[in-house]
């Protein structure tokens, strides 16, 4: 009797055992959106010691802060980064924008966009043994050689579940090898501005060839986040992949960015984004956030495990210290060029009608203008003193492009007569000479000045002188004939004369 309790406690502690091992494996293969500061997405080595609270790079220049008048941006952790306006591309804070780093999983921003604008999302992608061509390690949803997923449950692997053979199997399925998706991405970089982006592969595994800049992803972002599929995805908390052909059970992807996610992180406002992080590239972020009215792009790379609380202080930079400001010709300051003129004529405030600036809140710098005009195009360039703010380019109408050649014709007219004022007036005979020279000038000034009136009369101008030219010729012509009458009229009688006598 004893023997069978002992061995019924034998058994029942053998069971407990096997459930809490069951337990243990379960967590450890459930996916953890909260667990993403500390485990890497594309190295198999997590951090392992406790970075130092102050790293040097907190101390490196802001270049931002040495704009005149421009509110001072906080110190951040993080090697590099930017805020940027997504509307009008206007850059609040630099730090070392346009130094190369490695992105490490935010370039799989550049890899869903490229896939959303050229594959259906109801498209079915059967992936190859491409998939098992990633880092042992490194993050995976477990895709299968010959498993099929559509493509939109594909960009939920890639931007949610940040899947490296997801992003491989999806380049490898439109560029029909990694390597030519590869040259789409390069190439679409070079169309987006980027001078300083080079990618060799479609899910950001470190390689040293494989870098970008904060300026050059802060512009991948901008063009991303233009897609209404890519806003959807990157927004979205969780999803489930629902079984395949191969794979029985569901998958369950949370979403990597914390920020979105209630909890310490949460940031209000956040749209979404995409997190990184390599051994060697450390921690990179991209992150969207709206309030009043204004849509910033936040990006940090070679961050260490602060890289959250280093775009909190971004985004909270920008949002608390600018504001969207509506232009208008009575916001503008004056500035002798084309825009000035444009303004004096009432004609630029439809030019400026749908553009807008982030200013400091207290600005202590004027905003001005500058205009263009280039292939019957207006170009307006707004600055924040000697600080280019935001642009914009339109077609312009025909009073602007009037405006803008007796404008131009008025600044020839100026530099003509400062050109030919004398140098002195030394002698009586060189007052003589220079009064001269100043007849002459204004002799031609008058005929310009008569060109100036008669350009910016209506456009019934030209018929009207059609006319009158008509009237002239034909008046020239009687005349011609009448003259020719008289002459032939005094041969005939001189003819007579003669044969009387």
């Amino acid at each position: 009797m004893k023997a069978k309790k002992q061995k019924a406690a034998v058994l029942l502690l053998t069971a407990v055992l096997s459930m809490n091992l069951q337990t243990v494996c379960l967590l450890a293969a459930a996916p953890d959106a909260r667990a993403a500061v500390h485990v890497q997405e594309n190295s198999p080595e997590a951090p392992e010691a406790q970075e130092p609270a102050m790293p040097e790079s907190y101390e490196w220049e802001i270049q931002s802060n040495d704009i005149a008048g421009w509110p001072q941006g906080p110190k951040i952790i993080a090697e590099t980064g930017i805020v940027m306006d997504l509307d009008t591309g206007e850059i609040l804070y630099a730090k070392g924008i346009d130094e190369k780093r490695a992105p490490a999983s935010i370039t799989k921003i550049m890899t869903a966009m490229l896939a959303i604008e050229k594959v259906p999302l109801d498209t079915e992608i059967t992936f190859t043994d491409e998939v098992n061509n990633i880092e042992p390690g490194s993050t995976h949803i477990g895709i299968k050689p010959g498993e099929t997923l559509s493509m939109e449950e594909s960009l939920y692997g890639i931007l949610l579940g940040s899947a490296n053979e997801v992003s491989s199997g999806v380049a490898e399925y439109i560029g029909g090898t990694v390597q030519a998706f590869v040259d789409m991405m390069n190439q679409r970089a070079q169309e987006l501005g980027c001078k300083n982006t080079h990618f060799v592969n479609a899910n950001g595994l470190y390689a040293d060839d494989h870098y970008t800049t904060a300026r050059d992803m802060a512009l991948i972002a901008q063009a991303a986040f233009q897609n209404e599929t890519f806003r959807n995805i990157i927004k979205t908390p969780y999803y489930i992949i629902p079984p395949t052909n191969i794979t029985a059970e569901e998958r369950w992807i949370n979403n990597h960015h914390q920020m979105i996610q209630e909890g310490e992180h949460y940031y209000e406002g956040c749209l979404g984004g995409k997190t990184g992080y390599t051994v060697k590239a450390g921690n990179t972020l991209v992150t969207y956030a709206e309030r009043n009215s204004m849509r910033l792009v936040c990006v940090v790379l070679k961050g260490t495990t602060e890289y959250y609380n280093d775009t909190k202080n971004l985004l909270d930079y920008g949002f608390n210290n600018f504001e969207k400001l509506k232009l208008s010709s009575e916001i503008l300051a004056e500035s002798d060029s084309l825009a000035s003129y444009l303004k004096d004529q009432g004609l630029l405030d439809a030019a400026v009608e749908n553009s807008s600036a982030d200013v400091p809140v207290n600005p202590s710098q004027d905003i001005t203008c500058q205009a263009e005009i280039e292939n019957n195009m207006l170009n307006l360039d707004f600055y924040y003193g000697d600080t280019l703010l935001s642009s914009s380019s339109q077609e312009a109408s025909q009073e602007i492009l009037t405006a803008a050649q007796t404008y131009d014709l008025q600044q020839r007219q100026s530099q003509q007569a400062a050109d030919s004022q004398p140098a002195s007036t030394e002698t009586e005979k060189d007052s003589s000479s220079s009064s001269s020279t100043v007849n002459h000038n204004s002799l031609d000034g008058f005929f310009q000045e008569a060109l100036s009136i008669f350009q910016g009369l209506p456009s019934w101008k030209y018929p009207a002188l059609g006319l009158l030219a008509g009237a002239f010729i034909f008046y020239i012509v009687l005349l011609i004939i009448k003259i020719r009458r008289a002459f032939s009229s005094k041969k005939h009688k001189k003819s007579r004369k003669k044969k009387k006598s």
